[in-house]
């Protein structure tokens, strides 16, 4: 059975959708998942990405490799119809990842959320983004609470992004989710321009892709310690062992 993730948060700017794409690519490729990506955001961040950022290198890639795929599915889809998807049987998934819109009110966001297994909350030390981030967490914990009454498996989880090594605002933002008795990560993702490169088709642990994006050893290492405790946190499958070459191993041709 497929485990729901959602990246939510109500603050606009946090980086939700850009946690979906840095994240999804090498899950499925160095990690072995299947993976489904549902866009409900308004925005369709990640549904544009692949349709107009990366559908030019994937064509490039099937001139010298027809049987190319990208490494996960890509779906824009409508809230109201999340359970049509995670209850479809023909749906073979290990994860499905939900980008749903920057926003904590409607039924259709609750909905969603009460939909996932866990939800994961950037969380942007900027003091203006605390009290709002901690606010959206409080509701996760409320969903918690009734989800454990009625014997439901539900996580919430903080995931530190952005993060400026020795920023004091970093330890208050850490303090301050702790203080609060609020779940987060040990791992986290770094104020980076490579995450805003990242790709529905190559993963930023190819080492061509990362070096176009501007990344380096530390931006692999953040990453492999964020879809390691995400696995762990979760009970997902790690195929490291036994996953096949993908897209992602690929020569990278870039523009």
């Amino acid at each position: 059975m497929s485990k729901v993730i959602s990246f939510a948060t109500q603050k606009g700017g946090s980086g939700k959708s850009t946690l979906a794409l840095v994240l999804a690519a090498p899950l499925a490729t160095e990690y072995g998942l299947r993976i489904a990506v549902l866009d409900c955001d308004y925005q369709q961040s990640i549904v544009k990405t692949r349709e107009q950022v990366d559908a030019a290198n994937f064509a490039r890639l099937r001139e010298t490799n027809p049987d190319a795929q990208y490494p996960y599915d890509v779906y824009p889809w409508q809230l109201n119809r999340i359970f049509d998807f995670i209850d479809n049987p023909e749906h073979n998934y290990d994860l499905i990842i939900i980008d749903v819109p920057g926003r904590a009110d409607g039924d259709d966001v609750f909905n969603a959320l009460t939909a996932c297994d866990a939800v994961i909350v950037p969380l942007v030390s900027d003091y203006l983004d605390r009290a709002s981030t901690a606010e959206f967490m409080t509701i996760l914990e409320a969903i918690k609470k009734a989800a454990d009454d009625a014997q439901i498996d539900f996580q919430y989880y903080g995931l530190p992004t952005k993060r400026v090594a020795g920023q004091r605002e970093e330890k208050e933002m850490d303090d301050y989710i702790d203080g609060l008795g609020l779940s987060r990560f040990n791992s986290y993702l770094g104020h980076r321009k490579a995450y805003t490169r990242a790709s529905t088709l190559y993963s930023l642990l190819n080492p061509a892709w990362a070096r176009y994006a501007g990344g380096t050893k530390d931006t692999s290492d953040e990453i492999r310690r964020v879809c390691e405790e995400l696995i762990e946190r979760l009970g997902l499958p790690d195929r490291r062992a036994t996953a096949v070459a993908s897209v992602s191993t690929a020569s990278t041709s870039t523009k």
